[in-house]
Parts: structure tokens; sequence; C-alpha cells
């Protein structure tokens, strides 16, 4: 199999599971309040505490996973076990009946929501994994990251605006969501599998000597000194939970705020995806004209200016909306992509006590901020909406809720963005390291001394 064709594979991995994400991302607060009548204050708790959870025991799951395909040689059983689990739980969180108590509904949905935490952190894992075996250096790495990320957000754009169409079209209620989740979630069988038939004869690369003897702790007190990449991890948490509350928010606010329908909702989402297409793009070109960390303060604070105007425009014709919500978007694209360039930099400084620390550690504690943000923002959600008094079930809502509504979408995720620029701001990486991962052709030549 061609160098090409597997990298094409590998990116399948990033479809199936941005894909199989949209669902419990896009509608699981809405679902569990609006469908099945569960508090909002309980709803973000269901959302939030597993997340919590998961984030803390990732960095532990994650050494745990690449020991375990090392000494089985093989990553594609993880990731069969996995992906089964990734789907499997995506379909049943659906499925809880509305006839179950509010508790049930609660516990059963945390249960559901931890294994498929696991799960993704298990196919996240053997990805990222998969990925330094198969290239050689920093350079196809980066690349091999950037095409996978692209190629996802290509193919999500449809699929975030499809969903909302097919909850319409199967009616709109509790079978609708379910008839939705089973539809998404063969979508991600298949991509998967084909993901995992193109990879399974990558040959397992072992650890490095330096890193077998670490603990978690030890390697946590090894890079105590990189500040550059816990700044990095800082801001992923910021802008991981400004995501997560606009998201979350969103369906609320195009029924109550914007007084939308399913296809208002798939026209902001397909704006949103195709504007973070976008961003995904330009970013090579800014990298290389404005270096990396440059350019991500520059599209932050974009997105920032983007999500004040967004609240104005609530007040306004739904094209408003799009056109701020799209200016968000391509910030979100851009730093979206320049972040694994600043990641992969900071990864490869050196520890206060001269170890070489793996990759997957570094992973671990991304996919740990990934989950925190994300916790963090449906715990905001759910606190949020009970505190502007929304009434779930379609019921009219109060000047008060609805003015709370559009901050649920606008404002609490700029200030959550703005703490991110702070931390961004802080981040320094080493002198001429910005563009050290991109080829020699497309490197910035040195200035000349004068």
């Amino acid at each position: 199999m061609t160098m090409r064709l597997r990298s094409f594979g590998y990116a399948l991995c990033n479809v199936a599971v941005s894909v199989g994400s949209l669902p419990i991302n896009l509608f699981l607060l809405y679902y569990l309040t609006e469908i099945l009548g569960v508090r909002a204050t309980l709803a973000g708790l269901a959302v939030a505490l597993p997340k919590v959870w998961d984030a803390l025991i990732d960095p532990m799951l994650g050494g745990w996973i690449d020991r375990l395909a090392v000494r089985m040689r093989r990553r594609w059983p993880i990731l069969v076990i996995s992906g089964l689990a990734y789907v499997g739980s995506l379909v049943a969180v659906f499925a809880i009946p509305s006839s179950l108590s509010m508790t049930a509904i609660v516990s059963l949905a945390i249960v559901l929501l931890i294994i498929s935490s696991i799960a993704h952190t298990g196919i996240g894992i053997s990805q990222f994994a998969l990925a330094t075996e198969m290239t050689s250096n920093p350079v196809e790495l980066s690349k091999l990251l950037a095409m996978a990320a692209i190629t996802a957000q290509i193919l999500t754009v449809p699929a975030s605006a499809l969903i909302p169409l097919l909850i319409d079209h199967a009616g709109g209620g509790e079978g609708a969501y379910l008839v939705m989740s089973v539809q998404i979630a063969a979508f991600a069988a298949v991509v998967l599998a084909a993901f995992i038939a193109m990879t399974r004869r990558v040959p397992v690369r072992a650890a490095t000597v330096d890193t077998q003897g670490l603990s978690t702790w030890e390697s946590l007190k090894a890079t105590g000194n990189n500040s550059a990449f816990y700044s990095l991890v800082a801001l992923v948490v910021c802008l991981n939970g400004s995501i997560t509350i606009q998201m979350g928010f969103l369906p609320f606010a195009n029924q109550y705020v914007l007084g939308g329908s399913a296809a208002t909702l798939s026209l902001l989402q397909a704006a949103l995806g195709l504007s973070v297409v976008a961003g995904m793009l330009a970013s090579p070109f800014l990298a290389r004209r404005y270096q990396t960390i440059p350019s991500m303060r520059a599209c932050n604070l974009l997105s920032v200016a983007a999500l004040l105007a967004m609240f104005f425009a609530s007040y306004g014709p739904v094209w408003m909306t799009v056109a701020a919500i799209s200016i968000m978007g391509f910030g979100a694209g851009v730093i979206g992509v320049l972040i694994q360039t600043a990641i992969l930099t900071a990864a490869r400084m050196p520890t206060n006590v001269g170890l070489t620390i793996a990759l997957g550690f570094y992973l671990g504690i991304m996919v740990a901020a990934i989950k925190l943000g994300g916790s963090a923002g449906s715990l905001v959600s759910g606190q949020f909406l009970a505190l502007i008094g929304f009434q779930s079930g379609g019921a009219a809502q109060t000047e008060t809720a609805l003015f709370g509504l559009r901050l649920g979408y606008t404002a609490v995720p700029c200030i959550l963005t703005l703490i991110g620029s702070f931390f961004l701001f802080r981040t320094v990486l080493p002198m001429g390291q910005d563009t050290a991962d991109m080829p020699d052709e497309t490197r910035p030549e040195p200035a000349a001394a004068v």
C-alpha cells in the first residue's frame, strides 16, 4: 500500500471520530433537557462528569494503551474494541427512554458517556501513535496531521448541516434522535473499519529507552519547566470550553432567540464548518508569513471580536449571525491546525532533567485538556441554563431567559476565548522554531545581516 493511500486511511479516523462526536457535542444537552425533560443543571452534570473522570485517567490510560500495543506488536485490536464501544455508546445514549426516572436517565447517561470517552481516548492515543510510526521526521508528521484535520473538517461540514435535517425528517421527537444516532454511528463504524484496514500493517514502534521507567508523576515533574507546553494546555482547555458552550447553546438560541428552523440551524452549522475549513487552508500561509504563535494570537483575538459581534447580530436578521459565526470559524480553523505545530515544537523542548519524554505523554496531557475544557463547558452550560430560568419543553421564555440565551452562545464563550488569549500571549517558543516544522522550500529565509 502506498504512503499516500495509507495517509488517506489515517485521515479517515479523524473523519469517523469528528462525525461520530457531532450528535453528542451538538445535541445531547438539548436532547436531555428538551426531549427527556431532565433539569438543565442535572443535564449539564451528566455531560460534564464523565469527561472530568476520564481526563484524570487519560495520561495513565494513554501510557497503558501504548505499552499494550507494543507488547502485542499491533494496534488494530485496540482500535477495533475502542471503535465498537464508541459507536455503540453513541446509539445507546440516544436510546435512553423517557419513561425512566430522572435519576435513572442521568445515571445511565453518565455511564454511557464514560464508555464513549474512554473509547475516544483509545482511538485517539492509538491513532496519534500511528502517525509517529507512519512518518520519519517532524515535517512529515505535521503534514500528516494537517491533512487529516482538513480532510475531517471538509467532510464534517455536510454532516453537521445534515444532522438537524435528519432529526426533523424523522419527526423531531424522541425516536427521531435515535434514528439519527443509528445513521451517524453506522457511518462512523464503516469509516473506522476502513481506517483500521488501511493502517493495520503499520509496524509498532517501541518507546524510547529514556521514557520506559518514568511514571506519570515523574514525567510531569520532568516537564515542569516547559511553560510553553503548559500554556498551550491551558489554551486548549479554554478554547474547548468555549466551543462546547457555544455548540451546546446554539440549538436553544436557534429556536428561541433567532426563531429559526432545522434548516436555519443547518445553515449556521454549514457556515461555521466551511469557515473552519477556510481557516485550516489559510494556516500554512499565515504561519510562513507571520510565524505560528503570532498568527494564533491574531486569530484568537479575531474570534473574540466575532463572538462579541454575534451578540449584537442576534438582534438582527439571521445573515448577520451567519457572517459573525463564519469569522469566528475562520479564526478557529487557523488555530486548530497551528496549535498542532506549536505543541510538537513545545514537546521537543528539553526537560529539566535531561530526559526525552515520549510524545505519547504529551498527547495524553492534551487529550485530558480537551476533555477538561469540554467538561467545564458542559457544566457551565447546564448551570447557566438553570440560572437564567430557562423552561424546557418548548415553553415560552421570559425576557431574562432570552437575554441569557444570547449571552450563552456569545459572551460566555467570548470570555473563555479571551482568557485563552492570555495564555497564548505567554507562550514563547525557542527562537527559529516557529517554522521548524515546515519544508525547507516553504520556510522563510533568514534576514540578511546589516
